[in-house]
């Protein structure tokens, strides 16, 4: 905001110290074009009666043509008497004309009773040198003495004066020309009027600086605190749009890309959450039996393995259970196999219902059901089967089918010294086996 300031003001200053510099180079040399004129038509009037500047001046020195064509009020010209010819005179001519008799030589053009007065002005008048057809100075203007040739550089700036179709003599200009006390007051007002527009136009961009930068301010404010916003997560912004410039086209494509970004966003969460969800529901199919919904056979070995390395490292009490339902397949020949299936899922309920969470039961393939008690010694775990197997005998097996009876046989073992929880299994089949052979429906365990 700062710079763009400086710079609004940088440029009117600019403009101002250009328009400035252009309008007294413009009126110096438009006063300067004049004078010439005016010098070189009194020389080419001076010249044509007699032709050449030594005829000319024997018959009237220059100065007194000067004097006699533009009389000065202020500066008379002395009698005749008085030798006029050999005196220097301050003639009221046009600008420039003024001092071109400074050439002469100082003795014979000086005044016995001393040197003209100065112009009451006091401006230091524009001199023009003159020099005839061979370039050999006949007036000075100060600079140069009569008879002494013209250098070149002024000769390239000389203009000739021709009379009767032949140069007769030479102007070349020479010093500056100083604005008299009008043209100096015409100048100042001038220049007060111009520095004045220059003040009132800082002043008008220093308002539209400051108004402009405190609007563009305010809406970048709102931008970056929409960003920072964004990187903190909440992704749906939107800023205040004010006008049609860049910074509000800017604010606008910032807000739609918010928009797509927070739509972006959430479009991505909901996918990712159905993912999740799917992968999930995958995990569980992969890992549950469809029909009773327990867990399967291969998640049972991978958790019970690991509850076996558990218990055996910190000598923790662990039994593992087999149950088999007795005379199942009878059920599926005489009562269908869709009352095979009512009874896997029934039982499966049961035994589902009245586990800790700790406890890991499975359906280990056909009729078989398995069962991992973490932190539950022999005795318990043969307590808690024989509790399950009352409750499937008592389960109203007559709504599922009225001939309909299920009971349960379970072997039980809890020997750490097995060696792995496939091999207390096989301990716990063996009990199965044992209650089959003692009449089913019964409890059967091994301890340690």
């Amino acid at each position: 905001m700062l710079a763009l300031l400086l710079t609004g003001l940088a440029s009117v200053a600019m403009v101002g110290g250009l328009a400035s510099y252009g309008l007294g180079k413009k009126v110096d040399i438009i006063r300067r074009q004049s004078a010439a004129e005016h010098f070189y038509s009194a020389v080419s009037d001076y010249l044509r009666p007699y032709g050449s500047w030594q005829a000319a001046n024997q018959t009237e020195p220059f100065d007194h043509y000067m004097q006699r064509i533009r009389p000065a009020p202020e500066h008379r010209l002395p009698p005749p008497d008085e030798g006029i010819a050999g005196r220097e005179y301050l003639p009221a001519a046009p600008p420039g004309f003024e001092h071109a008799r400074r050439g002469a030589p100082p003795d014979a053009l000086r005044d016995r009773r001393g040197p003209p007065p100065p112009r009451s002005d006091g401006d230091t008048p524009y001199h023009f040198i003159l020099a005839d057809q061979d370039f050999s100075v006949l007036l000075g203007a100060g600079v140069y003495r009569p008879g002494e040739p013209l250098p070149e550089a002024a000769r390239r700036d000389a203009r000739a004066v021709e009379v009767n179709g032949k140069v007769a003599a030479y102007i070349s200009p020479e010093g500056v020309l100083t604005p008299s006390r009008e043209e100096q007051q015409y100048l100042d007002a001038m220049y007060d009027a111009l520095w004045a527009g220059v003040s009132g136009a800082a002043l008008l961009a220093l308002a539209l600086g400051v108004l402009l930068s405190r609007g563009l301010s305010r809406q970048l404010r709102h931008l970056i605190a929409a960003v920072r916003a964004i990187q903190q997560g909440t992704l749906r912004q939107n800023v205040p749009v004010e006008g049609r410039d860049e910074v509000a086209m800017l604010a606008r494509a910032f807000n739609e890309m918010s928009a797509e970004l927070a739509q972006s966003h959430e479009a991505l969460q909901a996918s990712h959450r159905t993912i999740s969800s799917q992968a999930e529901q995958l995990r569980e199919l992969s890992v549950r039996d469809a029909l009773t919904g327990l867990h399967n056979r291969r998640y049972f070995d991978e958790q019970a393995a690991s509850l076996y390395r558990h218990a055996v490292r910190y000598q923790r009490p662990f039994s593992m259970v087999i149950a088999d339902i007795d005379f199942f397949k009878r059920i599926n020949d005489q009562l269908t196999h869709a009352t095979g299936d009512a009874v896997l899922r029934a039982v499966g309920e049961i035994f589902r219902t009245h586990m800790r969470e700790s406890d890991l039961v499975a359906r280990y393939g056909g009729e078989e059901f398995v069962m991992a008690f973490p932190e539950t010694s022999l005795a318990q775990a043969a307590v808690l089967c024989d509790k399950l197997r009352e409750l499937i005998v008592e389960h109203p097996w007559q709504q599922v089918h009225s001939q309909l009876a299920v009971t349960i046989s379970i072997g039980v073992a809890a020997d750490l010294q097995a060696g792995s929880a496939e091999a207390m299994l096989q301990q716990a089949d063996a009990q199965l086996y044992r209650a089959k052979q003692d009449g089913r429906n019964r409890v059967c365990s091994l301890a340690a």
